[in-house]
């Protein structure tokens, strides 16, 4: 029996979704690589970003992922190489946001009765995540008051 993946565009619109009492909601920063040219070995590209995911009561996998850089690499690590840098960074800011999702993440589970952990991940098979946005992210809201 396949396993069916629901995914969300909007991190608001996976807490509506019926979790369930003590369904577990996971939270974890990923980088999903993938090879970008068949002819240039060593060359791909990195999606960082924070994967959001839980099985509901039916069995149904539920996931969200919000992106935060996409950056292309080539070959190993070297020292002072601004595009090592700049995936160096990626990886604080994703794990910034992993911080902000725990934390409302555990106000509506306090409501949901789910539980929400900050460890393991919830396999998706070859089902590629959608881009989704966080609306109501206190950080994005505090940068938009700047703006004006």
């Amino acid at each position: 029996m396949k396993t069916l993946v629901i995914q969300f565009g909007k991190l608001e619109e996976f807490v509506r979704e019926d979790l369930g009492k003590g369904n577990l909601v996971r939270v974890v920063v990923l980088d999903i690589t993938e090879s970008v040219s068949g002819q240039i070995p060593g060359l791909r590209t990195a999606g960082i970003g924070v994967h959001v995911r839980a099985i509901n009561d039916n069995g149904h996998i539920l996931a969200c992922y919000l992106p935060v850089a996409h950056i292309q690499l080539y070959n190993g690590r070297r020292e002072g190489d601004p595009t090592w840098q700049e995936y160096d960074a990626a990886w604080d800011k994703a794990e910034a946001l992993k911080e902000r999702v725990l934390a409302y993440l555990e106000q509506v589970a306090s409501e949901k009765g789910c539980t929400v952990c900050a460890a393991g991940v919830i396999d998706m098979g070859e089902t590629r995540p959608l881009r989704a946005t966080w609306r109501s992210d206190p950080l994005l809201a505090e940068n938009e008051g700047h703006d004006r």
